[in-house]
């Protein structure tokens, strides 16, 4: 009887020890995650605080229709940069920590890549430059632009090139050197902004040749670096590896731009690029959150994926992953959202603030794109991507008919509701995909109740604020935002401490 008690003593001491080491490891697992996501936040923070800057300038500095020219073309490089970089960002990161393990190998990654960057980029930039007129007329309907088309080419062709020593600095784990590098891009290209734009009055070539000049320094950082120690050459398997899981990704890519960014043309199209200038500084107001948080950790994120797949615990930590960022991205959405509107209506021309609506439903539309990042993870480790890119074609579509149907009715708060609704679709047919090929413990439960609690407090707060004076607002909105971390904390405590309990909504 002594000797049955003793061992069930041992099995409580053990099974307790376990949890203890279970949960020391997914504290360490948060707290590394947490530690490279804030070094790469130091870069991404920069970057809203920059176009904080830039964007009151800019709009007073240039006409709506000039502007909104802008908007365009911005998302017009967006498009062209991701289909000619092969989706090769992810595909480095896939096999420079997964596939290949020696020095050797992992040279010849990255100059394999400068090798297919410039086989798409250089030729795709020459057509350009040729063809700007007539480019100039389909996009923002008048020829004066073609200059501005051959200077955005140029800024593809340079931004291209950068994307070998990002990639290689991430994957190496150099968050510091990334963030640094990354910082004076953006102070470059906000020092050049400022001067071509306003003593020089260069206008909207101007705006874009400083993006060029910010892209440079990273060329100029790390290509020499690259090529000095691996060289520029390629090697067939590694061809074969990069293309075969990037290359899917480059629909994944056409359908991300369809989804986020073509809500900006078809506006132009639609309405005018007036609207489209209003509609750009709301969405870039309300999309800070995908800087200050989303971009930061999608950085991280892959190295720390695949390095958590090979833990026998991995459905546990992937659960806790999504539990905390899930939480961390909802309070940041609600307090940004607030944040925004007020400096909308501080730092903007008049003619901008009716817009004020359509920040926290591009905030909300931003937190959902960050859990369906999250549901990509079997797609990842299962080397599935196509269903990204089949997933993402699938709500880029209802995107564009849904533009094509609220726009029409209700201008540029129709084009944010149409990407709200687009990013729902989005992260629920993912949800169900990976748990088809990878299932994992979700909270989603947890999450769905947390985002209801935060409906709840932003309109009740903005209710509330109605023809109140400055102090009065700012005193309901610093109660609310109490209020609600409080209950997302508890959300978060009572699901660690009652497992299960909220995974299923």
């Amino acid at each position: 009887m002594t000797h049955s008690v003793q061992v069930q003593d041992r099995q409580k001491t053990t099974k307790s020890g376990r949890l203890i080491e279970e949960a020391q490891g997914y504290v360490t697992l948060m707290r590394d995650l947490a530690k490279s996501s804030g070094i790469y936040a130091l870069s991404s923070l920069a970057a809203p605080i920059i176009a904080l800057v830039l964007a009151p300038f800019l709009t007073h500095s240039l006409s709506t229709t000039d502007y909104g020219a802008l908007v365009v073309l911005n998302t017009a490089i967006l498009l062209i940069t991701g289909i000619t970089q092969l989706g090769l960002i992810s595909a480095v990161f896939r096999a420079y920590n997964y596939d290949y393990e020696s020095r050797t190998d992992r040279r010849k990654v990255l100059s394999t890549t400068i090798v297919l960057l410039s086989i798409t980029s250089i030729p795709l930039t020459v057509v350009f430059l040729l063809v700007a007129p007539w480019l100039a007329g389909v996009l923002l309907g008048h020829a004066s632009f073609s200059d501005a088309i051959k200077v955005a080419a140029v800024v593809m062709l340079i931004q291209n090139f950068s994307v070998p020593g990002l990639a290689w600095l991430r994957a190496e784990g150099r968050a510091t050197f990334f963030s640094v590098v990354s910082i004076v891009n953006l102070l470059v290209a906000l020092g050049a902004t400022v001067v071509f734009v306003g003593p020089l009055h260069m206008g909207i070539v101007g705006a874009l040749l400083a993006i060029g000049v910010g892209y440079a320094c990273i060329v100029v950082c790390t290509l020499p670096l690259i090529i000095s120690s691996a060289g520029v050459s390629y090697r067939a398997d590694i061809v074969r590896n990069l293309v075969s899981f990037g290359v899917p990704l480059v629909f994944n890519t056409l359908s991300f731009w369809v989804l986020q960014l073509s809500d900006r043309y078809l506006l132009s199209r639609l309405g005018s690029l007036s609207q489209t200038a209003s509609y750009g500084v709301a969405y870039s107001l309300g999309g800070a959150l995908n800087v200050v948080v989303l971009a930061p950790f999608t950085l991280a994120w892959p190295t720390a994926m695949f390095a958590i797949a090979k833990r026998e615990d991995a459905p546990q930590a992937f659960q806790v992953v999504f539990r905390w960022f899930g939480i961390l991205l909802l309070a940041a959405a609600f307090v940004l959202s607030l944040i925004a509107v007020a400096l909308l209506n501080i730092l903007f021309p008049v003619a901008y603030h009716a817009s004020a609506p359509i920040i926290p439903i591009i905030a909300v539309s931003i937190v959902f794109y960050g859990i369906y990042s999250i549901f990509t993870v079997g797609t990842g480790i299962k080397r599935k991507t196509w269903y990204i890119a089949l997933v993402m074609t699938i709500a880029a579509v209802i995107n564009v008919a849904a533009n094509f149907v609220l726009i029409p009715l209700y201008g540029s708060m129709g084009a944010a509701l149409s990407t709200l609704i687009a990013y729902i679709i989005l992260t629920i047919i993912m949800y169900f995909v990976n748990q088809r090929i990878y299932p994992l413990p979700f909270e989603v439960g947890l999450f769905t109740i947390a985002l209801l609690i935060g409906f709840i407090f932003y309109a009740g707060s903005s209710l509330l604020v109605r023809n109140q004076a400055v102090y009065g607002t700012c005193a309901i909105y610093i109660v609310a935002t109490i209020l609600y971390f409080g209950c997302l904390v508890l959300l978060g405590w009572g699901a660690g401490k009652y497992p299960g309990l909220l995974r299923r909504a």
